[in-house]
């Protein structure tokens, strides 16, 4: 009989599993004789087509598939469900842990290891593991936050008290991506109703138990189990906060066993500790402790295995948790480790016309885009409900586009106002509907950013600035905002806006700001320092605009205020000199980079235009114009710059405020900061860098990189001395890191005339 055939078989593969049977094996054994005995009885009782139909599910054993934690080395599960797949090994339960509950969710819920292996393999995981959207698909106003030299660290300030957020990540771009792949099975929220029964595993990070998740939405159920500790926020279900479930059950034996298999197929794909040598900070450390841990649960579940199951252990050897990039490498592996066990596996093979049947039943078929007959928003935030239906595309009655819909919610998420924007299908009253969630952001609505810039050229010029910002955000029911910035340093600057959309697209907005600033000029003669003035200005204006999507902003203001000229080398004859200032502003920026600090695609560029007037209250009629582009191209681990940037005045006795500084790294390499200064100045550069280092999405993984830039242009007194004999050359090679404080670069740059310079820089340069 097949069952006997297999109870046999399994006895007799590795010793590690088959060594002998104790008494309550042979008891075991005695009882399945007695139900096989009465299961042949029952079939010589009822009809063979009816027989055939339940052969797949009541004479064989039923299998469990249990898969266990590791990040990124959980990818070898796939080689493992390819193996099982060839040979025509079923699986009635899935039990999985973290890495182990992606795979085995997405194999639940209908998806092929074919196609789990494709997703894994050209997923963007490094938009998956961030919250914030990349670059391009956030609202054009955070971009203007990132443009700055802040940091992105945040720091909450909610009900009097400073507040961090429970994790780096909460989990945003993961779970849309998720449900994108789940797919229909999302909507069933008892697991025992998906393809195959399922369950993830997760720690209730209160008690330290073990959380068994079983029902729900399923993309919820997985980044509960894959929440690592401080890396995601815990996520909040039936009132307990879950966290990975690698903590508690790394490899969830006993839940398999739980859900009636009699056979489990397990997969521990591990993580080694850490040799002494490798534990050289406090980072691994405490990673090493929690990898401790896991290994410690593992081994209690690994004790619980029988002769009947089948362990599978994939040598994955230095790939590690975050190395996503490696999925190619690691499902092989898992494959081959199943291959090694391939004549236990076959124990448990199906024929062709049972496991045909049984793929029909597994496999996910063709559903048609699902149909809302409402849109609801649940919204739990400040933001009104009508800023967030103005983003969506959803209509009822048109068949729901999943594309349009994420791209969507990744929109509303880029207002910045919340921690989660998610989404749901309803059935109520007979009719289907779409509920769109927004969750206020757990340490907000206010936060403080930090920023620090430092140059220096080793030549006794050097320079920083310190800079403090503070947000409040979500004011009002139309998005509001106040941002302050204190600045201390080489520019001293306070600068406050109050930002105030009147639309509910967010389209149009109004806002009145003030600014303090002071800057030096220096004037050279060769290469020292002839004279250098000390610019004060006061300024207050308010600008009228209009956002495009979020691509592009377009600005009218008005501005008046006053500022004074104090020497501090040579000529005092500018000294105590006072000015004011008044007219009209207009500037269009447009942005698509997908990084401001090492950009690889997109463009940015912008136009001003400032017309100073008399009638206004300025001291001059004087026009000034500013221009920039800037456009990053890639391919493979190269990336080239270009780069076009014209700064001029219409008048050649403008003064000295209205003057433009040049000089200082990738800015005419070879010279001091702003060792040249002129009314009229360009700059065209070509800068070339090679990423070298931090591939993969571990944390501790900073990317750096290797580069040089050729620059030409000069800073001009007189429209007169304009012209191509003028242009002065220069060029710079340099490493680059893109740091959790911004970028930082070593260098050295020359230019003609023997201008040369070594520098170290700490923030954007372009």
């Amino acid at each position: 009989m097949k069952f006997l055939s297999i109870i046999q078989c399994l006895s007799e593969g590795e010793p590690q599993l088959a060594n002998k049977w104790d008494k309550d094996s042979r008891i075991n054994f005695f009882f399945y004789g007695i139900a096989i005995f009465a299961a042949c009885l029952l079939a010589a009782l009822i009809p063979i087509g009816s027989y055939a139909e339940k052969m797949d599910s009541s004479v064989r054993p039923r299998i469990g598939l249990v898969l266990s934690g590791g990040g990124a080395r959980g990818l070898a599960h796939i080689g493992v469900l390819q193996m099982l797949d060839e040979m025509r090994v079923p699986v009635d339960y899935i039990a999985g842990t973290s890495m182990g509950a992606i795979v085995g969710g997405l194999y639940a819920s209908g998806l092929s290891p074919r196609e789990i292996a494709q997703i894994v393999t050209s997923l963007e995981w490094n938009v998956a593991f961030q919250d914030t959207p990349p670059l391009q698909d956030l609202s054009f106003r955070r971009k203007e936050d990132y443009a700055d030299f802040l940091s992105k660290l945040e720091l909450g300030f909610k009900d009097g008290r400073l507040k961090l957020p429970m994790g780096l990540l909460q989990g945003q771009n993961l779970g849309l991506i998720l449900k994108a792949l789940i797919g229909p099975s999302e909507n069933i929220h008892d697991f025992d109703h998906f393809n195959i029964p399922f369950r993830a595993v997760a720690t209730n990070i209160e008690t330290g138990e073990q959380e068994i998740i079983g029902s729900g939405e399923l993309s919820t159920a997985i980044r509960a189990s894959m929440s690592i500790p401080g890396i995601f926020a815990p996520v909040a279900r039936e009132g307990k906060l879950l966290v990975d479930g690698g903590i508690s059950a790394n490899l969830p034996v006993n839940v398999a066993r739980q859900m009636g298999a009699d056979i489990l197929i397990v997969v521990d794909i591990g993580t080694p500790l850490r040799t002494k040598e490798q534990l050289d900070s406090a980072m691994t450390i405490t990673l090493q402790l929690l990898t401790i841990l896991i290994q410690r649960n593992t081994q209690e579940q690994l004790k619980t295995l029988t002769a009947r199951d089948i362990l599978i252990s994939p040598q994955l050897g230095e790939i590690g948790s975050g190395d996503f990039n490696r999925g190619n490498e690691a499902i092989p592996i898992g494959r081959k480790a199943a291959e090694a066990v391939k004549s236990q596996l076959q124990c448990l093979s199906i024929t062709p016309e049972q496991y045909a049947a049984y793929i029909s039943r597994q496999r996910r078929g063709e559903v048609p885009p699902a149909v809302v007959d409402y849109v609801r928003i649940d919204n739990k935030s400040r933001v009104s409900d009508q800023v967030i239906e103005a983003r969506l595309h959803a209509k009822p009655g048109d068949p729901l586009d999943m594309n349009m819909l994420q791209k969507d919610l990744t929109g509303i998420y880029g207002i910045d106002a919340f921690d989660r924007v998610d989404y749901h299908l309803e059935e109520k009253d007979g009719k289907k509907g779409l509920v769109v969630e927004a969750t206020d952001k757990s340490w907000r609505p206010n936060y403080f950013r930090f920023g620090l810039n430092l140059e220096d050229d080793f030549k006794g010029s050097s320079n920083y600035n310190l800079a403090l910002s503070f947000t409040r955000t979500a004011v009002n029911s139309l998005g509001a905002e106040w941002r302050s910035v204190a600045q201390i340093g080489a520019t001293p600057r306070v600068f406050t806006e109050f930002y105030q959309p009147v639309d509910d697209t967010l389209s149009y907005f109004i806002a009145p700001r003030f600014e303090y600033k002071e800057q030096s000029y220096n004037l050279y003669s060769s290469t020292k320092i002839a004279a250098q003035y000390r610019v004060m200005t006061v300024e207050g204006g308010l600008d009228v605009g209009r956002q495009f999507g979020n691509w592009g902003e377009w600005r009218f203001g008005i501005r008046r205020g006053y500022g004074s000229v104090n020497e501090h080398i040579g000529d005092p004859s500018y000294s105590g000199n006072h000015f004011d200032t008044g007219g009209l502003y207009t500037q269009f920026q447009y942005n698509r980079l997908d990084n401001f600090n090492f950009p690889q695609h997109g463009t940015n560029a912008a136009i001003a235009w400032e017309v100073s007037t008399r009638e206004l209250g300025d001291d001059f009629n004087l026009n000034v114009l500013v221009g920039h582009w800037l456009s990053a191209f890639t391919w493979g681990s190269n990336t080239l710059l270009t780069s076009i940037t014209v700064r001029t005045t219409t008048d050649d006795s403008a003064p000295i405020q209205n003057m433009f500084p040049m000089g200082g790294f990738l800015n005419l390499s070879g010279y001091s900061k702003d060792e040249l200064s002129g009314r009229y100045t360009g700059l065209a550069r070509l800068i070339y860098w090679r990423k070298v280092a931090g591939h993969g999405l571990s944390a501790l993984k900073i990317p750096v990189y290797v580069g040089t830039s050729y620059e030409a242009g000069n800073a001009w007194q007189k429209s007169a001395d304009i012209g191509f004999d003028s242009i002065i050359s220069a060029g710079s090679v340099f490493i680059g890191a893109d740091t959790y404080i911004g970028p930082l670069y070593f260098a050295y740059g020359f230019a003609e005339g023997g201008h040369n310079a070594l520098y170290l820089y700490l923030g954007r340069t372009f």
